[in-house]
């Protein structure tokens, strides 16, 4: 990072304020798409974050599955939060480009999804998004996403 950036951004890895960990609850929870697939925010850290999303009808495919677009959606927005961590309180990271690994049928109780930032930079953050399905106390990972998000700045919330 550069040093005009580097003021916004907590000095210790892990480290995140309070009011920036509720910053970006409040603005997890205006996600119109994670609110109508029953998702929650698990755990904020410094450019890492953890995303679960239940089982319902509403996120399954034909067989019962998770929906490939739904465990997309979760890798997506645990890979975003992650790096809204590490920029700015007047920036945020949109998503340029991803690619996603289904490795196996996502079937469980719930899907977990922990983002987390490669490589933050002034302009490009590249993240990567593990997903995980939770059932009986065990987790199976079900699939792996990269990303690329452009920091820009905000007009208003994050």
């Amino acid at each position: 990072m550069t040093s005009s950036n580097a003021s916004a951004v907590p000095a210790e890895p892990g480290s995140l304020s309070a009011a920036r960990a509720d910053a970006i609850a409040t603005s997890f929870s205006r996600q119109g798409l994670m609110t109508t697939f029953g998702a929650t925010l698990r755990r904020v850290e410094r450019g890492e974050v953890e995303l679960a999303m239940p089982w319902s009808d509403g996120v399954t495919q034909q067989h019962g599955f998770f929906h490939g677009g739904a465990v997309g959606a979760l890798a997506d927005s645990a890979c975003g939060y992650a790096a809204l961590t590490m920029v700015g309180e007047d920036e945020a990271g949109l998503t340029a480009e991803y690619k996603i690994n289904l490795l196996s049928p996502a079937q469980g109780e719930r899907l977990v999804a922990v983002g987390r930032v490669l490589k933050p930079g002034r302009t490009l953050i590249v993240a990567q998004g593990d997903v995980y399905v939770e059932q009986d106390g065990r987790r199976k990972q079900v699939a792996t996403m990269l990303m690329t998000l452009c920091v820009v700045k905000t007009l208003g919330h994050v």
